[in-house]
């Protein structure tokens, strides 16, 4: 059963310990979210807010560093918000962590909800879902061994070029995509994945079954794809799932889960790391 932590709500300063700890007990990844800002007039559309200390650092800096303290565990974005960056800068970070890593990350993207944040980058946020999805097909190609790289789209365009190195993992990192709505489950539909957050086995079953079958749609039915499941525990989704729980849902067709068993208890994040690792029987 592969396990991961969600390590967004935790004070900047223990994020490193955070996913040292994570490794040295067994777990299988470690998955960092990001907002660029989160200004006194955002409201997220739950109660109570679920940022707790608002010490945010960039998710691929942070994962560069992570790559340098460990050794077996995979770092992931969940999710990064591909449409507040230029592809190509975005690209580059791609690479610059799946080499660090030596080939242990994961890619899960999403669109964000906070127009606050759209606004700070100076991007269109009506745009972002036709934005995301030529992004990934950019990044795509400019991973592909083609020598002379060329891309026109509607928002985005590079000129005959040259992008090396590509990435250790071939054909590229994985990319997972977040999100319920028609359009997200589609979106991953199209690529490797879905990171989705799930309250039940049936609602996940739901999810699953409509993925397949745009996956059958696309022709995509027989391409490698994960499920990941993502719990939050005081959000309006179930707490960490216990081992069985988790079991039920990896009979269902889930490949992988990410928790945060801290609720809003931000100061004692690491002690329930380790407390979850002995809930779940993990071993490293």
């Amino acid at each position: 059963m592969k396990v991961g932590i969600s390590n967004i709500g935790m004070k900047a300063s223990e994020k490193v310990a955070g996913a040292v700890l994570a490794e040295e007990l067994g777990f299988d990844s470690v998955w960092y979210g990001e907002h660029i800002v989160l200004p006194h007039r955002t409201v997220y559309p739950v109660n109570p807010q679920p940022y707790g200390p608002q010490e945010l650092v960039d998710v691929f800096v942070l994962l560069a560093q992570l790559a340098a303290k460990t050794s077996r565990i995979r770092l992931a974005t969940g999710i990064v918000m591909l449409p507040l960056r230029a592809p190509i800068m975005a690209a580059r970070q791609i690479l610059g962590v799946d080499h660090a890593s030596n080939g242990r990350f994961d890619m899960a993207v999403g669109l964000g909800w906070s127009q606050d944040e759209y606004d700070a980058a100076g991007v269109d946020m009506k745009t972002r879902g036709a934005r995301l999805d030529e992004q990934l097909e950019f990044i795509n190609k400019l991973f592909q061994p083609d020598e002379n790289i060329e891309f026109q789209g509607r928002f985005y365009s590079v000129a005959p070029t040259r992008f090396e190195p590509k990435p250790i993992q071939r054909p590229r990192p994985p990319f997972l995509v977040g999100g319920g709505s028609t359009a997200a489950l589609k979106r991953a539909a199209r690529w490797d994945g879905w990171y989705g957050v799930v309250n039940t086995v049936d609602e996940f079953k739901k999810s699953r079954d409509r993925i397949e079958g745009y996956r059958r749609e696309y022709g995509r039915e027989n391409a490698p794809f994960e499920y990941v499941l993502v719990f939050h525990e005081g959000m309006p989704c179930r707490g960490a799932p216990t081992a069985e729980e988790l079991a039920e849902f990896e009979a269902a067709g889930a490949h992988r889960f990410v928790a945060t068993p801290w609720a809003y208890d931000y100061p004692n994040a690491l002690v329930r790391i380790a407390q979850y690792a002995r809930e779940l029987g993990l071993s490293a």
